[in-house]
């Protein structure tokens, strides 16, 4: 009965694939993976959608993780995003999604691992809002509901002139949330001063009250004012200490063994605290225990790590094969810690 409901939803989600097809975005990625062999475009196609099926993978997925060049072996230890999906939907309580969609309910709830002040515009006054602007140089607006760094406005608090009207233009913009905005430490500012270089770590609290770290990832950013991988960032994974175990890659598949802004080593780079990270990950972890499966966003700043925000729906982070020489992925690690 299980082989014939994992054929059902593996062939359900092909279907929803071709339904959704999206011409010149698949091409994008496939002629991405064909510059990896010497297979024609129609057959890396072909290959790609015998993938979506057999692995369950996106197309995304297929050239993130240069499927094209990995044997039938290598391609079922990856981990990929339908199967992360599916497992957050059977763990994750959907009742209380809302602690992590909603950036405010979210701030309310993990407060004091926040690390910084924050304002819920909807709920202030205008004096308020002025007051948390003389006190801080720099501060961040954010729509409470926004994914992939979208709905985020970041400014110089002395260039903001007339306070009333900007915070009159955020309340219309949905960035009701504000924030004032970090202070990375040091070592992590090396890599790239733009944005908060920050840690996406996935964790899993089991049946029996054990924290597992499922992957360790390193974002960068790079020429903009967030790292997301959606938004010119890049990644590198990290091994159980914290270093970077290869080169960074973006969304284009380009690897940066040094950051192209700055000339900081990438490739084992050491992420600074990295104790007191796990410790932090293992606290969070076991606050909304109807949610045991977590993406965590954490910054490092002088004083210690901070939580940046929690996804319910996690995400997949890889090591890139063409860029880490790695071949084999995240699947066993979560299948041994989830028992699936």
């Amino acid at each position: 009965m299980g082989a014939v409901n994992r054929f059902y939803r593996r062939a359900r989600f092909f279907v929803r694939r071709v339904v959704n097809f999206d011409t010149e975005r698949v091409l994008q990625f496939a002629r991405q993976s064909a510059r990896l062999s010497k297979a024609p475009l129609w057959w890396v196609v072909a290959d790609m959608a015998w993938c979506s099926v057999r692995y369950e993978t996106t197309f995304e997925n297929y050239s993130e993780w240069d499927f094209r060049i990995l044997k039938g072996r290598e391609r079922k230890t990856y981990m990929t995003d339908p199967k992360s999906f599916h497992l957050s939907r059977r763990l994750n309580d959907n009742a209380q999604r809302a602690i992590f969609d909603d950036k405010l309910q979210f701030a309310t709830r993990f407060g004091p691992e926040l690390g910084r002040e924050w304002l819920d515009l909807g709920e202030s006054d205008a004096a308020a809002f002025a007051a948390f602007v003389a006190r801080h140089p720099r501060i961040i607006a954010k729509n409470p509901g926004g994914v992939g760094g979208n709905g985020i406005t970041l400014v110089e608090s002395v260039d903001i002139g007339d306070v009333d009207a900007f915070r009159d233009r955020l309340l219309a913009d949905g960035q009701t949330l504000v924030e004032e905005v970090l202070v990375q430490h040091p070592d992590m500012a090396a890599l790239y001063p733009g944005s908060v270089n920050s840690l996406r770590m996935v964790s899993y609290l089991d049946p029996d009250g054990e924290v597992h770290v499922l992957a360790g990832v390193l974002k960068i950013g790079n020429g903009g004012v967030i790292d997301n991988f959606s938004n010119g960032g890049m990644y590198t994974m990290l091994d159980e200490q914290g270093r970077a175990l290869h080169a960074a890659s973006d969304e284009e598949g380009r690897p940066f063994a040094e950051h192209p802004a700055t000339g900081t080593p990438i490739t084992g780079f050491q992420v600074p605290l990295y104790d007191e990270v796990l410790e932090l990950v293992d606290r969070l972890a076991r606050r909304v225990p109807a949610f045991p499966y977590i993406g965590w966003d954490i910054a490092i700043t002088p004083d210690g790590p901070v939580v940046i925000e929690g996804n319910h729906n996690s995400g997949v982070f890889q090591s890139k094969p063409s860029v880490s020489g790695i071949r084999r992925g995240l699947l066993p690690r979560y299948r041994a810690a989830m028992r699936f």
